[in-house]
Parts: structure tokens; sequence; C-alpha cells
């Protein structure tokens, strides 16, 4: 019985050390600045309010599980700073946005992109654990849209291709 109690000490005790030194980390983090957050996306053609997201997705909704083999491609295409993976808390989700990208064909691809908790999602993979995200409706993702392709110009565009095309039929 006193080796267990033991046991329980020295572990409560490692957890102590443990806690102050991801502190003391995330003191010392650069990317632990407080402030506005912005992500940006393709070189910056796309630019996202995440604080106004953060907002949004606090409203109750459920996260859902990403697919593991997204979180993998979200990762390698960031840019992810291992000193800072080390101390996030990956109990948060992260979040989806829908996005379009206008071809120069004329056709507008939709998909969808994380916007916030990349290093959180490294942080799931390093611990084999999945990774939650609260997914942005299409209204929102352009709510949070900072800048951006003109997609409401694009898609009335197309609608009037659209409505052309069945008058000529």
């Amino acid at each position: 019985m006193a080796t267990a109690i033991k046991r329980k000490k020295k572990l409560a005790a490692k957890r102590s050390r443990l806690a102050a030194k991801t502190m003391s980390d995330r003191d010392d983090c650069p990317h632990c600045r407080g402030g506005s957050e912005s992500f940006r996306y393709m070189k910056s053609i796309y630019r996202f309010d995440i604080d106004k997201a953060r907002k949004l997705v606090s409203d109750g909704r459920q996260p859902v599980e990403l697919e593991p083999d997204d979180v993998r491609f979200s990762v390698d295409t960031s840019r992810i700073y291992p000193q800072h993976v080390k101390h996030v808390n990956p109990e948060y989700p992260g979040i989806i946005a829908h996005i379009w990208y206008p071809e120069p064909d004329g056709n507008v691809l939709h998909g969808h992109v994380l916007i916030d908790g990349h290093h959180r999602a490294a942080r799931c993979l390093e611990l084999g654990r999945p990774y939650l995200v609260h997914l942005l409706t299409e209204e929102e993702s352009r709510e949070v849209l900072l800048d951006g392709p003109n997609i409401e110009g694009i898609l009335s565009n197309l609608e009037s291709q659209i409505s052309n095309l069945k008058s000529e039929i």
C-alpha cells in the first residue's frame, strides 16, 4: 500500500514539473503571442478572421472527427513550428471553412480548408489520437473571409451564364 502511495506522489510531482515546463515553454514561445489572429492560405490569396470564426463555433455545435489522411495533409502543407507543438492543447477542436477558387476557364472549385488548429492537429498526430474540428457553414465561411477572390461576383456571373444558356436552348 505504501508503495502505491509513493508512486502516486512521484507521478503527481512529475506532472507538476511537466506542467511548469510547459508553462515555461509557452512563455518563451514566439508563436504564443496574444492579440487578434488570422489565417492566410494560398500565399495570402485568402485571409480568414480566426477570432470571428472561434466566436461563431462557440454556439454549442458538436465537433466532428477529421479523417487521419486530412489531418496529415493539413499538417504537411502548413508551416509547423515544433517548439509550439510541444505545448498546444489538443483538446480544443480546429475550425474548417468552405473555400471557393475560380479557375481560369470560369469553373469555380469548392472545397474545405482547416483555418485554425494546425499545431493542435500536429500534436494529435504525435499522440496518435483523433483530431476534432468544428465546421463553418458556407455563410459563416464567407463571414470570416477577410480577403479572397470575389466569389459572390463569380457565382453571380455563373448564374447569369447559365440563365443565358437556358434561354438559348
